[in-house]
C-alpha cells in the first residue's frame, strides 16, 4: 500500500529536526543490537529474509524498465526459492511509506526512516537497487548499524539520468545527490555489482568501488522458445503496417526523451518500415505519429507481453536503439536470443553485447549515414553469428545466497562512525531537493489552464 505526501514541505521541519532524530535512532539501535545479539542465530530450517529496496520493482504506471525488470525477476526467483522478502518500492511494497511529490520516489520523511530502520532490523539480508532515493543510502546506513550484509545493484547510469532529465540548480543539487549516493552505497554496502562490464569501466574509472557484474539469466527465459512461423509472420504484417515486403527496422523500449528514438526516425532509409513498440511519458506523441504509409508503424498502446515480444524480434530484420543511456540494454540481449541483429548506440552497455560484423553494428545515430550502411551490410547477411556474446557474470540469485548466509565487514562500527556525517548531510539534499520539487509542481499546477 503506499501513501502519497502531498502538500506537506519537507524541508521546512527536517532540518531541524535531523540531529535529534539521528540520536534517538542510535539509542533504538544500540537497544535493538542487544537484542539481535541474543537471537540472530536463526534454526537452520528458517527461511531467510531478503528486503528490497528500491524506487521502482516491476511495472508502474504503466512503465518499466531493464533494471525494474532485473528487481522483479530478482523478487520472483527468491519468493520461488522459499526466502522470505520484504520490499520497500514503488510499484511492489510491503510497507505503507510517504511517497515524494515528485515521480515514483520515496520521500525523505522521518516517517519513512523510522519505518525503514524496523523493517531492516528483521532481515537477513538488504538489497540495494536502481536510481538514486535517500532511502537507498538510509537502508545501507541502518545495514551497517545492525550488522547485517548489504548488496547494491547498480542498475542505472546516475550521469546519464541526471543529464536528461534535470537542468539549471536542480540539474546541480540532482548530480550531487545522484553521484554521491552511488559512492556511499558501493562503499558502505558489504558489496557492490553493475550490469554491464562496461559500465563496470565506466565505475570504476569513477573510483566506485564495484566487484563485478551480475545477471539475472531467469529474466529471458521467455525469448527461448520456438514459435510457428505462421505466428511471426502474423506479428510482421502487424510490424509494418500491412507491407511485409520491406525491410523492417524495430525499436522496442520506453517512450521517453532519453531514449533519443528521433534519431531512428531521421535516419531510416527510403522504403524501409521503423516499428516502434512500447508505452511511457511520450505515448501520444508517437501516437500521433503512427503513420505506415510513410512506413512508421507505432503499437504504444499498452505494455506488450514478453511472449509476444518474442514475435516481434523474430519478425523484425533489425533490432534498433538510438539511446546512449543505458546500463546494460535488455533489449538486445532479447533480440540476439531470437535472432535479430542489433544495430545499436555506440555507448553504455551495448558495447559489451555487440560486436562490429558479428552480431550487429555500434554506430552513432546522429551520422545517419553510418547508420544506413550498417543497415544495408545487415540486410546484405553480411553478419557472421547472430547470437548473444559470451559474457563473464555471476548471478544474482548466488550472491544472495552467499551473503544472506550473514557475511559482514569487520570494518562496520568504523564505517557507521565515519558515514554519520555523510547520512546527514545526504537527509538534509534530500530535503532541500523535495522542497524544489514541492515548489516546482506548485508553479506547474499554477500555470495549467
Amino acid at each position: 500500500m503506499e501513501q502519497t505526501l502531498v502538500g506537506l514541505d519537507v524541508g521546512a521541519f527536517a532540518l531541524p529536526t535531523l540531529v535529534v532524530a539521528m540520536l534517538v535512532l542510535a539509542c533504538r539501535v544500540i537497544q535493538d543490537l542487544r537484542t539481535r545479539s541474543c537471537t540472530s542465530d536463526a534454526p537452520s530450517g528458517k527461511p531467510r529474509r531478503v528486503m528490497i529496496v528500491a524506487n521502482r520493482i516491476g511495472e508502474f504506471n504503466g512503465e518499466t524498465g531493464g533494471g525494474s525488470i532485473f528487481r522483479e525477476n530478482l523478487f520472483n526467483g527468491l519468493t520461488k526459492a522459499k526466502y522470505t522478502v520484504t520490499c520497500m518500492s514503488i510499484g511492489r511494497a510491503d510497507l505503507s511509506y510517504y511517497n515524494s511529490v515528485r515521480g515514483p520516489l520515496m520521500s525523505a520523511s522521518v516517517h519513512n526512516i523510522v519505518l525503514m530502520a524496523r523493517a531492516v532490523r528483521q532481515q537477513d539480508l538488504v538489497v540495494i537497487s536502481g536510481s538514486w532515493t535517500f532511502m537507498n543510502c538510509v537502508a545501507v546506513y541502518l545495514s551497517l548499524l545492525f550488522g547485517m550484509p548489504c548488496i547494491t545493484f547498480v542498475t542505472m547510469n546516475s550521469k546519464a539520468a541526471v543529464d536528461s532529465n534535470f537542468s539549471g540548480a536542480t540539474w546541480l543539487l540532482s548530480y550531487c545527490l545522484y553521484m554521491a549516493s552511488d559512492y556511499f552505497n558501493c562503499f558502505l554496502s558489504t558489496v557492490a555489482w553493475t550490469r554491464s562490464a562496461e559500465y563496470l569501466k565506466i565505475l570504476n574509472e569513477r573510483h566506485v568501488r564495484v566487484q563485478g557484474v551480475v545477471s539475472c539469466d531467469d529474466q529471458y527465459e521467455a525469448f527461448r522458445p520456438h514459435d510457428s512461423q505462421a505466428d511471426i509472420a502474423e506479428a510482421r504484417n502487424l510490424l509494418s503496417g500491412g507491407c511485409p515486403e520491406k525491410p523492417l527496422l524495430l525499436f522496442c523500449g520506453r517512450l521517453r526523451q532519453e531514449k533519443r528514438i528521433p534519431l531512428l526516425l531521421a535516419a531510416r532509409p527510403p522504403n524501409m518500415v521503423l516499428a516502434i513498440v512500447g508505452n511511457g511519458t511520450d505515448v501520444e506523441y508517437y501516437k500521433n505519429l503512427h503513420n505506415p504509409a510513410k512506413g512508421i508503424v507505432c503499437l504504444v498502446e499498452e505494455m506488450v507481453p514478453q511472449a509476444r515480444l518474442r514475435l516481434y524480434y523474430k519478425a523484425a530484420d533489425i533490432h534498433v536503439s538510438a539511446s546512449d543511456f543505458e546500463t546494460l540494454g535488455n533489449t538486445v540481449h532479447e533480440a540476439l536470443l531470437c535472432g535479430c541483429p542489433a544495430i545499436v548506440q555506440r555507448a553504455g552497455g551495448y558495447i559489451s553485447q555487440v560486436r562490429d560484423g558479428q552480431n550487429g553494428y555500434l554506430v552513432d545515430w546522429e551520422d545517419a549515414q553510418e547508420a544506413q550502411r550498417a543497415v544495408k551490410s545487415v540486410l546484405k547477411h553480411e553478419l557472421t553469428s547472430v547470437m548473444p556474446l559470451p559474457k563473464k557474470a555471476r548471478e544474482a540469485m548466488d550472491i544472495v545466497a552467499e551473503y544472506a548466509s550473514g557475511h559482514t565487514s569487520a570494518l562496520a562500527p568504523l564505517k557507521v562512525i565515519v558515514s554519520y556525517p555523510a547520512i546527514c548531510l545526504l537527509w538534509g539534499m534530500s530535503c532541500l531537493y523535495e522542497r524544489f520539487s514541492l515548489e516546482s509542481t506548485r508553479a506547474e499546477r499554477m500555470t495549467d489552464p
